[in-house]
């Protein structure tokens, strides 16, 4: 490691994720993917080697962390015909566009939430060795699914094709085997739904769940055994409870909670993942018109809960981190900082609290606190150079060209929002 050059971003108004305040005139140095020296600029020995970012005036803060997308699907408007017009190892060329996308705009880590089997984990393995620019990848593969809980809208060749390559479980014994089947494949964390969804048909109703309480424990005692957290897809109350009480980690979604609902997810820490910019989206006119009935009916209600009940549930003190279901039709990958300004002006969190939602609380819902979501000695660099404050403006993160630099892995990856960094790697690693 000595003959690997430091970063040094200097002099810049460092972002506590912690505390929630700036700390002026500091300096972060890095040596390969870590922080080594955080401190008041001037105070550390500098070496001849030393690449320097002069931060001066500047808003240095964490890279931000989206904890649900779906990298593999483009937003379109009329998925379904996407869809039938797409080879399924286009996927695989999508969903990196879309990774580069979402690191421009300032996300480092992101967790996608659900795509085609295998996609993911060739992807998250693609970027842990730097062969492209993109944020680390936390990813469920597939997820597993009780059949029936959600309905498909695809053709039936297509539904055999998802049937056959989808975890279709029931029974503890099988919920272990298909926890463990995704563990193997590459799987980094286990996502499941509890409710059926808003796309997903007539048949499948986001009131109700299929999971029996005996599966849901299972769930969460095999993948926390594996060390993997578990994400609920959750839009009504009662799969919200279930999950909740079974000790699942993450709510997404969490339309129809209640206040019984927020304060089972106090007690037990659970956290919310609010993806209001997905209903945003699915109520535009130009989508609503293409929906049937039943969709535009779930769609709106969907809409009006989320903005009611995320903030009765921030209020009362719900742990919120920030993930928007970007791919989903009208919601395009690269504008997941719109969530945290949602956050200030819909759910009442302060431009800060929306900022820490979207670096230390998406660290620690995501279990990657150790690594990132504050800058400190011994993490990983990823951070973010801002030329304004978003603590002063929180539309600051909607915009990438805001950030003169975004650093992932203790490399400068963009800057003004156009990717930089090409791979040196002249040989695939083994």
């Amino acid at each position: 490691m000595s003959d690997i050059k430091r970063l040094v971003v200097n002099s810049g108004n460092l972002f506590d994720s912690l505390t929630g305040t700036i700390k002026e005139n500091q300096t972060i140095v890095s040596k390969g993917n870590q922080i080594v020296w955080v401190g008041e600029a001037g105070s550390f020995e500098k070496e001849e080697t030393d690449q320097i970012i002069d931060a001066s005036g500047k808003t240095v803060f964490p890279g931000m962390i989206e904890c649900h997308l779906h990298l593999h699907m483009n937003g379109e408007t009329n998925m379904e015909r996407a869809t039938l017009r797409t080879k399924k190892d286009m996927y695989h060329f999508y969903s990196l566009v879309n990774a580069q996308k979402q690191l421009v705009s300032g996300f480092t880590c992101v967790r996608d939430a659900g795509s085609f089997t295998g996609i993911m984990p060739s992807l998250r393995r693609i970027l842990d060795y730097g062969v492209f620019a993109g944020p680390r990848l936390v990813n469920s593969d597939k997820g597993i699914w009780q059949w029936g809980n959600q309905e498909e809208v695809y053709p039936e060749s297509m539904i055999a094709w998802a049937r056959e390559h989808h975890q279709v479980v029931a029974g503890v014994d099988s919920v272990k085997h298909a926890i463990r089947d995704l563990k193997f494949r590459g799987a980094t964390f286990i996502k499941t739904a509890t409710t059926g969804g808003v796309l997903h048909g007539m048949e499948s109703k986001v009131s109700f769940s299929l999971w029996t309480d005996e599966e849901l424990i299972a769930i969460r005692e095999e993948a926390h055994r594996n060390d993997m957290h578990i994400a609920s897809h959750a839009h009504g109350k009662a799969g919200i409870d279930k999950a909740t009480i079974a000790g699942f980690d993450t709510i997404e979604h969490g339309s129809f909670m209640d206040e019984e609902s927020a304060d089972l997810m106090i007690k037990n820490g659970t956290y919310l993942i609010p993806t209001q910019m997905a209903a945003m989206g699915l109520v535009s006119p130009e989508l609503m018109k293409t929906m049937p009935p039943e969709v535009q009916k779930k769609t709106i209600e969907v809409d009006s809960a989320m903005k009611i009940n995320h903030k009765m549930a921030f209020e009362k003190g719900v742990k919120i981190a920030i993930g928007t279901d970007a791919g989903t039709p009208g919601n395009y990958h690269g504008n997941s900082g719109t969530e945290a300004v949602i956050m200030v002006k819909d759910v009442g969190m302060t431009p800060t609290q929306a900022l820490q939602a979207a670096t230390i609380e998406g660290a620690k819902a995501i279990w990657m606190d150790e690594k990132i979501g504050s800058l400190e000695k011994g993490k990983l660099a990823d951070l973010i150079i801002s030329n304004k404050n978003p603590l002063e403006d929180i539309t600051v993160l909607q915009n990438p060209k805001n950030f003169s630099q975004i650093i992932k892995d203790g490399k400068v990856m963009v800057e003004k929002g156009v990717i930089t960094y090409f791979s040196p790697i002249e040989k695939p690693p083994i």
